[in-house]
């Protein structure tokens, strides 16, 4: 082969070379660009799938909070009409709608507000196991909120909640305060409170010689180791307040300072200390304990004047009464209505019982007048005799007695005066008055029955009290009125006549129940209930203890206190119920 042909053959090799080179080349990037495409496919169809999830996750999210947004309104709105009906019909619990929502992305597909006992009785007894409250006897019902929401994208969200409508017999307790009535207790006599404690406001507690509680002590205040008349630099004696193990422990610290009162020290500092001395016995707002909610229908409830509208509950009934307002009236409740010394059914018939006589042949009701010192005022009575009344046959049926000093609004030179009560009626007896209300003798000691008395102020007359009792001028109490041992076994629903402030006590609880004779030494036993939800309107002077300013109209007894057992099994007749709710089950799906 020539040197020429050598050289077009060693170009024509070189050519293809470059060419299958070129070739390669172009199939690898062919293929690394299929590759790239295929990645970015992969990674842009893994984004817009993750992206997907993450707007599910989201509109599900949204859906569910949503939801949750419907059962809470559903549940605010139950709350408000249980308020005025406690006993709501089927159809008022179906108008209940939830508060509309903001995003029109959203919409509520299903909503339910519904009793969990569709037949009456919708209530059942039972007994509180848990919180502040363990070991009350309690009448419930059971409601179930639900909400279902559906959103973009065909998200939904579901969510049930169980709330408890929870009524709480008062007179469970030996000591029960509303709203607005700080509960203060500084009793000068050694005292043992045998029963349940608990303040809707505040709690005070000190003592002149001797302080014993022996059950719970709770309030949604906060509890401190004085009374506001006399302040913090008198203390007194600590009180002693059994623990769970049944043990008294001494409560020598409160919810502002430490140990015998050194140091302030933190909210937690304190609930940590009383925890560990009183296990759950002894618990203020620190340990987040609810108010038990009056028998006021919310309309008619003011929070920041509680005690007023509590005091609706002893009213009497007058032309216009609102529906929620004779629900809250035990005026409207009474089988007997006693106006002056005329007698009524609940429709306006009159009763007879000019017939009604007592043992001597006077009116088993009739008018009498005695000078009351506390009130420095000569008071005219209706004076009631429980048992001419018995024996006469026209006491109430279903056990409630509505009684009124006279037919128009009630004077602070007016009562009632309750006498011959050491046997009441089988069915058992609760009267109830808007005006002050005495209580003269042995009361529901012979046969005792579950019994009541609710007025604007309530004073025990001794056995050895008589017509008349004292001079209005001149004489005091000690030298004019021995007071004879006496035994009363009744709930008492009253109030002091103010608030305690510095230099001026309204006499606390150890003088909720008042005085007029000299008691010194002797023995007043008390079993019962003695709940304080208003102040006195009508029966307002101070409380005035121990020659005060020389003007001594009473001297404190032996004050034998205890809760009424029979009271956990059988309430007085319309015992009040106060409310509190419990939230149960929630579950979502």
């Amino acid at each position: 082969m020539s040197s020429k042909e050598k050289g077009r053959a060693m170009k024509q090799f070189s050519g293809q070379g470059i060419r299958e080179q070129r070739g390669i080349v172009l199939v690898i990037a062919m293929l690394v660009m299929a590759i790239l495409s295929i990645l970015g496919l992969a990674f842009l169809m893994t984004a817009q799938t993750e992206d997907a999830i993450a707007t599910n996750y989201r509109n599900h999210t949204a859906a569910f909070y949503a939801a949750e947004a419907g059962v809470e309104s559903g549940i605010v709105s139950l709350r408000g009409l249980l308020g005025g009906n406690p006993i709501p019909t089927d159809a008022q619990l179906t108008a209940i709608v939830p508060a509309a929502l903001t995003d029109p992305g959203y919409t509520f597909n299903a909503f339910q507000v519904r009793r969990v006992r569709t037949v009456a009785p919708y209530s059942y007894q039972t007994t509180l196991t848990t919180g502040a409250y363990a070991g009350l006897m309690a009448w419930t019902t059971d409601y179930e909120v639900t909400a279902t929401v559906t959103g973009p994208r065909g998200s939904q969200a579901r969510v049930t909640q169980k709330i408890q409508h929870v009524g709480i017999p008062l007179f469970q307790f030996i000591g029960f305060y509303g709203r607005g009535v700080d509960l203060e207790l500084a009793p000068g006599p050694a005292m043992t409170l045998n029963g349940r404690v608990h303040a809707n406001s505040n709690l005070y507690l000190k003592a002149g010689t001797e302080l014993k509680i022996d059950s719970y002590v709770t309030t949604t205040g906060d509890i401190y180791r004085y009374v506001k008349g006399y302040g913090m630099g008198d203390r007194g004696v600590s009180p002693q307040i059994k623990d769970a193990m049944g043990n008294y422990q001494t409560l020598n610290f409160d919810h502002e300072y430490n140990y015998n009162f050194a140091n302030t020290w933190s909210e937690s500092d304190w609930k940590s200390a009383a925890l560990s001395a009183f296990g759950d016995r002894v618990q203020d707002s620190a340990m987040g304990v609810q108010e038990i909610l009056p028998p006021i229908p919310d309309a008619l409830y003011d929070p920041k004047n509680a005690d007023k509208s509590s005091h609706l509950m002893i009213e009497k009934g007058s032309a216009g009464d609102s529906q929620a307002l004779k629900d809250a009236k035990l005026y409207y409740k009474a089988d007997l209505i006693i106006e002056g010394t005329k007698a009524y059914d609940q429709a306006g018939n009159e009763v007879k019982i000019d017939h009604c006589e007592d043992s001597k042949g006077k009116k088993a009701v009739r008018k009498e007048k005695f000078y009351d010192a506390r009130e420095k005022n000569d008071m005219e009575v209706s004076q009631l005799d429980i048992a001419a009344l018995t024996a006469c046959g026209v006491m109430p049926k279903n056990g409630i007695l509505y009684v009124s000093a006279k037919e128009w609004k009630p004077k602070k030179d007016e009562g009632v005066r309750l006498v011959n009560g050491a046997e009441l009626p089988k069915q058992g007896l609760t009267v109830v008055s808007e005006n002050p209300v005495y209580i003269q003798g042995d009361y529901n000691t012979v046969n005792k029955v579950p019994a009541a008395v609710l007025g604007d102020a309530i004073t025990v007359l001794s056995n050895s009290w008589e017509k008349n009792g004292y001079d209005k001028k001149g004489k005091d109490v000690t030298s004019s009125r021995k007071a004879a041992a006496t035994t009363v076994n009744a709930a008492f629903a009253t109030g002091p006549s103010h608030e305690s402030v510095m230099d001026k006590s309204n006499g606390q609880m150890n003088n909720l129940i008042r005085f007029l004779e000299h008691w010194t030494d002797v023995d007043f036993t008390y079993n019962g209930s003695l709940v304080a939800l208003w102040h006195s309107q009508n029966a307002t002077e101070w409380f005035r203890c121990c020659g005060d300013g020389g003007d001594l109209y009473y001297t404190p007894p032996n004050r034998i206190w205890s809760y009424e057992t029979l009271f956990n099994t059988k309430q007085p007749p319309g015992a009040p119920m106060g409310i509190i709710y419990i939230r149960g089950q929630w579950s979502q799906g």
